[in-house]
């Protein structure tokens, strides 16, 4: 091959080359071209701003407590000899509950009793001796120094006997507080107690609850305080009876609010005659307060909550729009919108956590 054929040769694989780059490089710009981005409807569903009855009432959560909660525990320390009683089991005023260890108690009762006939003779020969001092005195057969010495020493015996009597009536109150009574008519509950067991002076060892009535405790916000006076109506409702509906009173209000929640305390009395209510348990609580009236609502998931404010999805040619509202009361399975909308204004219902405002939007169904 001469050399005017080599140049023709790569002149034409050169043009081939331009060719190809060419057509990849036109391919390429058309791809991107296609990638620009079309806006894709996003799915949702539907429901209007509806007027409801709202009714007048306050809803507060609460729990039962025993109307009285006796702290049990013994008056000094020992052994525990007798428990008579089991957590659960109703107890009447006076009734024994458990029997602490009496032999040192005996053995102190005795000696205090030693100790009272030891002071009561020496009393009663100090006496006698100051009163034939007292005669011999009179008659000048003593002097006024022998006589005040007699005195005095049947003073001393006086006030050994008083507190050797004192000391016995102790031994003997501790040996009755030996049986330790239920102070009222209840229940017994938070039993921590076995027979020989050892126990402080004054340490909890069990609790008694009264229980025909009981009191349901509630903390209320300084804005509904305004609501309640002692006395109200209220009823209570509790999960595990959900047919049957309890009636109270407010028997007491907290004049001071908690220090940390800022909530005031209330006490509502429950008549409990079957004992269905038990401390612990979690109830329900409604005042009534009077005619219910109409509000605007919207479904509880319409509802978006961001920094502490309020938000809700509208619709606007056909695109999503945010605004803001502010929210009121929780009723049935919707809520309370008290500023923001107009009764029948069409909302967006799911799929907001992929909704953006101004995205189009392909509606699934209309309520």
């Amino acid at each position: 091959m001469n050399k005017s054929e080599k140049k023709k040769t790569r002149i034409i694989m050169l043009s081939l080359l331009i060719v190809v780059l060419g057509i990849m490089i036109w391919r390429l710009v058309g791809a991107e071209k296609g990638l620009v981005a079309i806006p894709q409807p996003v799915a949702v569903s539907t429901d209007t701003v509806k007027v409801i009855e709202k009714p007048a009432t306050m809803l507060f959560v609460g729990n039962v407590e025993g109307l009285t909660s006796s702290i049990i525990s013994s008056r000094f320390s020992g052994k525990v000899n007798k428990v008579l009683i089991e957590d659960g089991q109703s107890v009447s005023k006076e009734q024994p509950l458990f029997v602490m260890d009496t032999i040192e108690l005996c053995n102190a009762l005795r000696i205090a009793q030693n100790s009272v006939n030891q002071s009561a003779a020496k009393y009663a020969n100090d006496r006698d001796e100051y009163q034939r001092y007292a005669v011999l005195f009179e008659q000048g057969a003593y002097s006024r120094q022998q006589f005040e010495s007699a005195r005095t020493k049947m003073f001393s015996s006086q006030a050994d006997l008083d507190s050797a009597q004192a000391n016995l009536n102790s031994a003997e109150k501790q040996l009755a507080e030996a049986t330790v009574v239920s102070p009222v008519d209840g229940v017994v509950a938070n039993k921590n107690l076995t027979n020989g067991q050892n126990v402080s002076a004054g340490n909890q060892v069990m609790t008694i609850e009264q229980l025909d009535a009981v009191h349901v405790v509630v903390s209320v916000e300084q804005r509904d305080m305004m609501y309640l006076k002692i006395g109200n109506t209220v009823n209570v409702t509790v999960d595990a009876y959900p047919e049957k509906e309890f009636v109270g009173t407010v028997d007491v209000i907290s004049p001071v609010a908690g220090k940390e929640s800022r909530m005031f305390r209330v006490k509502v009395r429950v008549d409990n005659p079957d004992q269905l209510l038990k401390p612990g348990m979690f109830v329900q609580v409604q005042l009534n307060l009077g005619v219910p009236h109409s509000v605007l609502s919207v479904p509880q998931q319409a509802v978006l909550g961001q920094k502490g404010l309020q938000y809700i999805f509208t619709v606007e040619d056909g695109h999503a729009k945010k605004i803001r509202v502010e929210a009121g009361d929780i009723i049935g399975d919707r809520i309370e919108i008290t500023n923001g909308v107009a009764e029948g204004m069409v909302i967006l219902t799911d799929n907001l956590d992929k909704i953006k405002d101004s995205d189009l939007l392909q509606f699934e169904e209309e309520s």
